[in-house]
């Protein structure tokens, strides 16, 4: 890669969107907007450098009836929903329990999702949620890209958990009333060490979804038609001093699947390391598809999986408190990429 390229790429970074951080209290009313924006380039293949950026806006409302309990509502929208020209990521109210737990009710994540435990990364290319850097490098590959079980936040749910402790956390999703499948459950349980030099935290989710229809998880990869669908996540980080080493991984089954499969499964391990301003980090992920012995329903022919590896290096440096820079490299299936950029946010 040209060193001068590197440095125009650099350079053009430092133009990123303010971040808004804005809490207001009124008697038992609080008030919250939160903001953070991101802006760089990615450079596949040596190639030309594709723009990329990643936003968030988030505001909540809510009414503290006392010390213990409280009511809320929250709306979120994103840079990932608008390019997908959808306009909500989260619409949901909320009644919180100091004692007992939180239920949401509306438009938003599973449980599953929520408390799913990701792969070290320090970088801003969003390996962990509905990746950045597969949806640019536009592989022509079927892949699961991350190993957090998902439902999607397009259909009506209920979340419940229970209050997080430091032995852990537990939870039940239900969802249903969209286009995409019948309902869905999905549950979750967290279980944590916080504390010695040694610090743990264990993740295993279950999830099924009823008649899927047309379900599409990410925006680069297949819808999914099928009788059900369900699956198995499972998660562990163990922290010392200031490393961070995590693995994980998700199963997916389909049953009796219509047109191409996007089943499988996705595997990763990472690391990640912290020095005063700066972190570093270094993540593995395989996935694999069609690996249930589906078959063409025209031809009878057992369906071809894909298989993708990616191996992603990440550095950032915190300017202040809220402003970072970062690089990120690696590799996927022989297409090498480069990314830099800067974000500022809450």
């Amino acid at each position: 890669m040209n060193i001068k390229k590197i440095s125009f790429i650099a350079c053009l970074c430092v133009f990123s969107s303010n971040a808004i951080a804005l809490d207001h209290r009124s008697g038992n009313w609080n008030f919250r907007l939160d903001a953070d924006g991101m802006a760089g380039f990615l450079e596949p293949r040596n190639d030309k450098p594709i723009f990329i950026n990643d936003w968030d806006v988030k505001g909540q409302i809510s009414y503290n009836f006392n010390r213990m309990q409280r009511i809320g509502a929250v709306y979120s929208i994103d840079a990932d929903c608008v390019e997908d020209k959808e306009y909500i990521h989260d619409a949901f109210v909320l009644f919180e329990d100091r004692d007992y737990g939180r239920a949401e009710f509306g438009l938003t994540h599973s449980i599953a999702r929520k408390m799913g435990l990701g792969l070290p990364d320090v970088g801003y290319l969003r390996i962990n949620e509905k990746s950045i850097l597969y949806k640019k490098l536009d592989l022509k590959r079927v892949l699961i890209s991350d190993t957090t079980a998902t439902t999607g936040h397009e259909s009506l749910r209920l979340n419940l958990a229970t209050k997080s402790t430091d032995y852990g956390q537990y939870g039940l999703s239900v969802s249903g009333g969209g286009d995409d499948y019948n309902y869905a459950i999905d549950g979750a349980l967290k279980i944590k060490q916080p504390h010695g030099k040694l610090k743990s935290a264990y993740y295993l989710a279950v999830s099924y979804m009823d008649k899927p229809d047309k379900y599409e998880e990410n925006s680069f990869s297949p819808n999914v038609s099928a009788d059900w669908r369900g699956q198995v996540a499972v998660g562990m980080n163990l922290q010392y001093n200031s490393f961070i080493w995590g693995t994980s991984a998700r199963i997916i089954y389909d049953e009796d699947p219509v047109a191409k499969s996007s089943d499988g499964f996705v595997a990763g391990t990472g690391l990640s390391y912290d020095l005063l301003q700066s972190s570093v980090s270094l993540s593995y992920l395989f996935s694999d598809t069609k690996i249930w012995n589906h078959r063409d329903k025209i031809t009878n022919e057992k369906m071809r999986g894909d298989y993708v590896h990616t191996i992603l290096a990440s550095f950032r440096y915190k300017y202040t408190e809220h402003t970072s820079v970062f690089m990120s490299g690696g590799l996927t299936d022989e297409v090498p990429f480069f990314a830099v950029g800067l974000k500022t946010g809450f």
